[in-house]
């Protein structure tokens, strides 16, 4: 599970050091980061949730021309990024563009995946959403 927040800098060579905890918590020296539409931030998603994800999609857009066109557009926004020897990956210029990585990159854990944000894009809940967070967690007994 991706849980905590962490802020990291972005190397020189544009490169992102993952946390060591979250390393061990994707099971993989690999892992797949893609835009989030509609926001200005990019999902680390661990290799076999969205391996899982894109299996029952892939059945059936055999014969269904709209999943395909999915399909395409998770390929096209997506990458499947090896982590080096000291846990740092390599993210896509055309990606580091998208969410406004240049600098420092906020990593907040969403349990089964993570958004990676620039500082100021992270957005700041209103109390309407935490009052719907309240209840949510209420209904989940959590």
């Amino acid at each position: 599970m991706l849980v905590n927040t962490y802020e990291r800098p972005l190397d020189p060579k544009k490169r992102l050091t993952v946390p060591s905890v979250w390393r061990h918590a994707l099971g993989s020296d690999y892992v797949y980061v893609m835009k989030e539409e509609g926001k200005p931030c990019l999902q680390l998603i661990p290799k076999g949730v969205f391996e899982s994800r894109m299996a029952g999609i892939q059945d059936e857009a055999l014969s269904d021309d709209d999943l395909n066109d999915v399909l395409e557009k998770v390929g096209e926004d997506s990458e499947l990024l090896e982590f080096d020897v000291q846990g740092r990956i390599r993210i896509s210029d055309r990606l580091l563009a998208y969410a406004n990585l240049t600098g420092p990159v906020v990593l907040k854990g969403a349990v089964r995946m993570a958004r990676l944000w620039a500082p100021e894009n992270v957005p700041q809940r209103s109390a309407e959403e935490s009052d719907n967070l309240r209840a949510a967690r209420k209904r989940l007994r959590f």
